[in-house]
């Protein structure tokens, strides 16, 4: 859930970008949020996370308490994991609320090892705030996270020939946060593409360093939990196990993003377009059975490469999976493995 669209960073690599205060709706309101809320649990949700622009600016005319009335009514709903993903710059002030302590995960947006890795995509000086936070969390016994995009400095190398995905990884180690999740940046023909910057690395370059650190987690020689999106495989491979490969939220139905303009919509490289799958207005939510519902035009039964970037650019012999395909990852919604996450169960199977 999207509470707000303000921020207080302009972040060079934000997919959300265009909707930092240009949308005439930047906050759902708390009744709304809670009614939102109330109907998905009705539905099965059983996780929530709050973000924006940044949720710990949501109500901020009256001091931040809508904030912790929204934390305070969702555990009062009864749903299992309550998650803030937050930029850090005006967090610390919340950690010894009561109602704050009901999160069940803080994570913290930080793209960069140390000042000179992370603000220039993020700004001066978040990377220190940022990281002040985040050891205040942890003294206080939260649950925290670091969520990550991977910029084409982290396909680099050090002196000592160390990857610097690796670094950021035990940067994150060394600090004490439970989990680091990798986000991509790659440039896939969609409209976010205009707005992220130069940070972006190049598919074919990201493929020995997804093998590289993928077998490093595979082999557990990193002491927290690590979620890297495998983001392209090769065309024959795919064809191998296209049920592995073709994992997809949309087809799945796990998940919806609800957004302060009324939209509803289930997959992420849509975000900041006309496309979802749901509108809400006046307390209902209304299916959209016009053109610009996302899933018109796909073929929800077959799986196949990530449609939302396959159809608007070309890999040659890659193929692009979904972002949100981390296999092995850590994620609280499921507790046992999907469908998806056993590549060698499906392949035995006969899936392929």
């Amino acid at each position: 859930m999207y509470i707000t669209d303000r921020c207080n960073l302009e972040c060079e690599q934000c997919i959300y970008k265009p909707s930092i205060s240009h949308f005439i709706n930047e906050e759902i309101e708390l009744g709304a949020a809670l009614d939102l809320l109330s109907t998905f649990r009705d539905m099965g949700a059983s996780k929530v996370t709050f973000l924006g622009g940044e949720p710990t600016i949501y109500g901020h005319s009256q001091g931040g308490q809508p904030l912790l009335d929204l934390i305070r009514g969702t555990r009062s709903l009864g749903y299992e994991y309550v998650r803030l993903d937050t930029n850090g710059q005006k967090t610390k002030r919340f950690l010894p609320e009561l109602d704050f302590r009901k999160l069940d995960e803080i994570a913290f947006s930080l793209d960069g090892y140390s000042p000179e890795t992370n603000d220039p995509l993020r700004g001066k000086e978040t990377f220190l705030r940022a990281v002040d936070a985040m050891r205040h969390a942890i003294s206080l016994g939260y649950r925290v996270t670091i969520t990550c995009c991977v910029q084409k400095l982290f396909l680099q190398r050090d002196a000592e020939g160390i990857l610097r995905l690796e670094t950021m990884v035990r940067f994150a180690e060394a600090l004490g946060v439970h989990q680091i999740n990798f986000h991509d940046l790659f440039k896939v023909g969609i409209p976010m593409d205009t707005w992220t910057g130069n940070f972006a690395p190049e598919p074919a370059d990201w493929l020995p360093v997804y093998n590289e650190i993928s077998a490093k987690i595979r082999s557990n020689q990193f002491g927290i939990s690590v979620r890297l999106p495998q983001c392209f495989v090769t065309k024959t491979e795919f064809a191998r196990n296209p049920e592995f490969y073709g994992y997809c939220p949309v087809k799945l139905g796990e998940r919806v993003m609800v957004h302060p303009n009324g939209t509803i919509r289930v997959c992420s490289n849509l975000i900041c377009t006309g496309y979802g799958v749901a509108r809400y207005y006046d307390r209902k939510i209304e299916w959209d059975r016009s053109p610009g519902n996302e899933i018109a035009g796909h073929d929800l039964n077959r799986s196949t490469p990530c449609t939302n970037r396959s159809r608007h650019r070309k890999y040659g012999d890659l193929v692009p999976t979904c972002f949100s395909f981390k296999p092995g990852q850590d994620e609280h919604v499921w507790k046992t493995k999907l469908q998806w996450d056993d590549m060698d169960r499906h392949h035995e199977a006969g899936v392929a």
